[in-house]
């Protein structure tokens, strides 16, 4: 008679202690009340309804802000800079997101250490949509 030895390994692991390509996990498509205690199934739950009231700050989108482009005139509302740059792409207009922002900020560009201050993207001159009176001025010189 031989004699076998029974060597288990354990599954092999992804980078970052992932678990490997089609694992499946024990609580999957199960509710939580039955994998769960239930004093702390209330806990998660009212951490959650805070969470969502909040707003989670990691999300995209969570930052964003309303602007408005203006060019010749005519005023042309976004709800932010990422959407702006967007629309106007799909429009052929060669422009991004950062350098909307970078209009919106006033960021000073240092240009052979002088300070320079972009005052245009893609044409438009931009602003936050609650800079009212910063933008109004330039409605009116058209």
């Amino acid at each position: 008679m031989e004699n076998y030895e029974l060597i288990i390994q354990p599954p092999p692991r992804r980078k970052n202690n992932w678990f490997p390509k089609g694992h499946i996990p024990f609580n999957k498509g199960m509710p939580m009340k039955e994998w769960m205690d239930g004093r702390k199934v209330r806990k998660v739950i009212k951490y959650l309804e805070l969470g969502r009231k909040a707003g989670n700050h990691d999300l995209p989108g969570a930052n964003r802000k309303a602007i408005v482009g203006i060019k010749d005139g005519k005023i042309y509302p976004f709800d932010s800079a990422v959407n702006a740059a967007k629309i106007l792409k799909a429009k052929n207009i060669k422009i991004n997101a950062r350098n909307i922002n970078a209009v919106c900020n006033a960021k000073i560009y240092p240009n052979n250490g002088y300070p320079y201050i972009r005052r245009k993207a893609g044409g438009f001159r931009w602003f936050f949509a609650d800079q009212v009176e910063k933008y109004s001025s330039y409605l009116n010189n058209f």
